[in-house]
């Protein structure tokens, strides 16, 4: 323990915490969904550092322009090496860490979890508040708006019955995401009917009862094959949906609120039975 804050403190001789400019330019991301949204942003120059989960291109949405910075690992020493002004952190960051880079004098800022589109639309003004990138921040809010709004005009009279199904019966009832998507699309979430709120289950039996017209469902590996991704091509499901395969929506378009949820939302609308 002694030796570590030894660590630090040296680090604190070498690497003192300068405040610089209203604009933050020099910032570090180390959540996924603040990488996110920051790649969205930023002008390139503000950013120093991104996390390693920004890299991944099933559930990052800005992978390939994550791949042109640095990425850290959300370790003290090396956030202190990068001599940040902000550092950006989620609603899941180790707590320890952040009260630490607080006490150190770092500026960290948490972002809350997107739970609906009111809730991207707040966090993508968060984050151009603090980058001092308000005008974008405000682009992105509108070209995302509109294109939910065009889809909205174009929903069916009546709205057909479907439902997210991941593996193991996961699925996302009222108050995700997924539920948001499921609306904005024009179809009605049975997983909100069944009562789920959040992220739940929903066993084989009561997803048969409920008669979806489509199932939707998102691989975190694709090209794996668990017992748990098997339930999908159960032949009862397949006889219920009319032999309709399970249509594939990518994690990195809902794993994050941001303006992406418009391409989940758009392939949603465009599965609705003709």
């Amino acid at each position: 323990m002694k030796k570590t804050l030894l660590t630090f403190l040296l680090l604190l001789i070498v690497y003192p915490v300068v405040w610089g400019s209203d604009k933050p330019a020099r910032i570090v991301s180390i959540n996924l969904c603040t990488d996110q949204l920051l790649l969205l942003l930023a002008d390139p120059g503000q950013i120093t550092s991104v996390s390693f989960l920004a890299l991944e291109p099933t559930s990052s949405y800005m992978a390939r322009q994550a791949a042109q910075y640095p990425v850290n690992y959300a370790k003290a020493e090396e956030l202190i090496d990068l001599q940040p002004d902000l550092i950006l952190a989620g609603a899941y960051t180790d707590r320890a860490l952040i009260l630490l880079l607080r006490k150190l004098g770092y500026r960290v800022e948490t972002f809350p979890l997107s739970s609906s589109i009111d809730d991207i639309r707040d966090n993508i003004r968060l984050m151009a508040k603090l980058i001092d990138r308000e005008s974008e921040g405000e682009m992105l809010v509108s070209e995302m708006n509109r294109r939910l709004e065009k889809i909205s005009r174009a929903h069916p009279k009546r709205k057909p019955r479907g439902a997210f199904y991941q593996p193991n019966g996961y699925t996302g009832g009222r108050g995700t995401l997924q539920h948001s998507a499921l609306e904005l699309a024009g179809w009605k979430n049975i997983a909100d009917e069944e009562g789920v709120v959040g992220y739940g289950a929903i066993d084989l039996e009561r997803l048969i009862r409920s008669q979806p017209e489509q199932l939707f469902t998102s691989s975190y590996a694709p090209g794996t094959q668990s017992r748990g991704q098997q339930l999908l091509k159960h032949p009862v499901l397949r006889q219920i949906t009319q032999g309709r395969e399970p249509v594939e929506i990518d994690y990195k378009y809902w794993i994050c609120g941001g303006p992406m949820i418009a391409d989940a939302v758009e392939i949603l609308h465009r599965s609705l039975p003709q």
